[in-house]
This record gives C-alpha cells, structure tokens and sequence, in this order.
C-alpha cells in the first residue's frame, strides 16, 4: 500500500450511501475509518497499538522480510476519536455534510 492521495468528502458520503463499509483512509496513510460499530455508523481514529507494531516488525525483519510505513498503518483499529455518529446513514451522510473535513482525509 503506497500512500495514497486523501480519500475526500465526496467519496466518504458515497462510501456511506452505498453501504461500502468499512473503509479505511487518510493521506498518506490511513488514520481515519467509517463504520458500522456498536450498532452504531461512525467515522473513528485508526489506533496503532504500539507494542503489537513493534512485535510485528520484528518477525518481518527476522523472517527476512519489510518493515515500511505500509505495514504499520495496515495494523490501525477504529478504537480512536469518534469524530461522528449516527443511527442512520442518512444521519451519517448529514453530519459528513457539516463538519470540518481535514485537508488529508
């Protein structure tokens, strides 16, 4: 996964509309996901836990393998900020609507 260009606005409602959930975003890497958690639609923090990073990197670099940003990105769990929430994806697409979008979303 290189980095990638921030997802948008646009496409997140979309994503949302469509039912397309869970995705993960953010530029360069993902730090940001919607979805469906506690019965509840959300756009939450990615959570990289430290320690599962560390134990990860070092099999890949004794298995002989990468480290890169990539891979510590990819192990992020949706147990940061809520930035939204919502019962619907109506609600969701509304509140997606009104708030501040970061510029690397």
């Amino acid at each position: 996964m290189a980095p990638a260009a921030p997802f948008g606005r646009k496409r997140a409602i979309a994503a949302v509309r469509h039912r397309e959930l869970p995705i993960h975003f953010g530029s360069p890497h993902p730090h940001v996901a919607i979805l469906e958690q506690d019965g509840k639609l959300r756009v939450r923090g990615l959570v990289v836990d430290p320690a599962e990073a560390d134990a990860a990197s070092k099999r890949a670099l004794a298995d002989g393998g990468a480290w890169m940003p990539e891979h510590y990105y990819a192990l992020g769990k949706p147990t940061g900020e809520i930035f939204a929430e919502a019962d619907t994806a109506g609600e969701l697409i509304a509140c997606l609507r009104a708030m501040s979008w970061p510029d690397d979303w």
